[in-house]
């Protein structure tokens, strides 16, 4: 299979367009990835992560829809359509990156991400590998009751972009992503107020305001009740078809006794394609 077959047509958003703009576009398109054009050209690239982790640390009063996104526009990394898969993947996982872009400097015809290499994993790698090969058994945890503002900064202290929230008897019961946090942003950031924090104006400040809504907002407000699993044991290519199916980055990895034991994400997949 060439690797042009699973490329996709580039998502594209204008240059001049703001942070609250991209962020209703990941949102209503459940992409993580847009191209950024200027003047007919594709031009650069933002990414959910970018967004998130400069969203929530970086502490001016703007407002979302006053910040552009050539705050975070990143170069495009491009390949020619030759390469194959498992190259595609090296690429990725040396680069630290989630996409790459078949075409030129300035035209993007095509572009490969980690969700259409875990497809080509799930559909030609039954019964190598399993998940305990390559999944992280290190994973972050944090607890229902937990202000959102320990939350978002424990994320950014641990540079990750999802966080599992358990409950006082240490049961998990759900997760915490950047999407969920893009969410509230756009939801609490067209009110005026909200408990007296001006949040048109201080949205990202106050997810980190011992003060506002960053310390009355709880862990369960905001996350996403239930977690995807998938046992340890399970075959490479079977959690691969779960993390399509579903549509999320990771799944919660469970042992024998069904504690959690790690988490299994698109960047383990790539890792594996890397390396078999």
């Amino acid at each position: 299979m060439s690797i042009t077959e699973i490329a996709r047509k580039p998502i594209s958003i204008l240059k001049n367009s703001t942070i609250s703009d991209a962020i209703r576009m990941l949102l209503n398109t459940k992409i993580s990835r847009l191209i950024v054009m200027e003047n007919g050209k594709h031009v650069g690239i933002i990414t959910e992560k970018d967004i998130g982790f400069f969203l929530f640390s970086e502490t001016s009063i703007q407002g979302l829809d006053d910040i552009p996104i050539t705050k975070i526009i990143k170069p495009i990394e491009f390949v020619n359509e030759e390469i194959n898969h498992k190259d595609a993947a090296k690429i990725m996982v040396e680069k630290g990156i989630s996409s790459l872009a078949i075409g030129e400097e300035g035209e993007v015809k095509g572009i490969i991400t980690k969700s259409d290499l875990i497809k080509f994993v799930a559909e030609n790698f039954s019964n190598k590998k399993k998940v305990v090969d390559f999944m992280t058994h290190d994973y972050e945890f944090t607890h229902t009751a937990s202000p959102l503002y320990k939350v978002v900064r424990k994320m950014l202290e641990r540079k990750i972009s999802r966080i599992i929230v358990k409950n006082q008897n240490e049961e998990p019961v759900g997760i915490i992503s950047f999407r969920d946090l893009f969410r509230i942003s756009i939801e609490l950031g067209s009110e005026e107020d909200y408990s007296g924090f001006n949040l048109s104006q201080n949205i990202r400040r106050g997810f980190l305001s011992e003060e506002g809504f960053g310390n009355i907002s709880l862990a369960r407000d905001v996350m996403t009740k239930g977690l995807i699993t998938v046992k340890f044991n399970e075959d490479l290519a079977e959690a691969c078809g779960v993390l399509i199916e579903n549509n999320v980055s990771g799944l919660v990895v469970l042992d024998g006794n069904d504690g959690i034991s790690g988490i299994f994400s698109k960047t383990d997949v790539t890792r594996a394609l890397a390396s078999i």
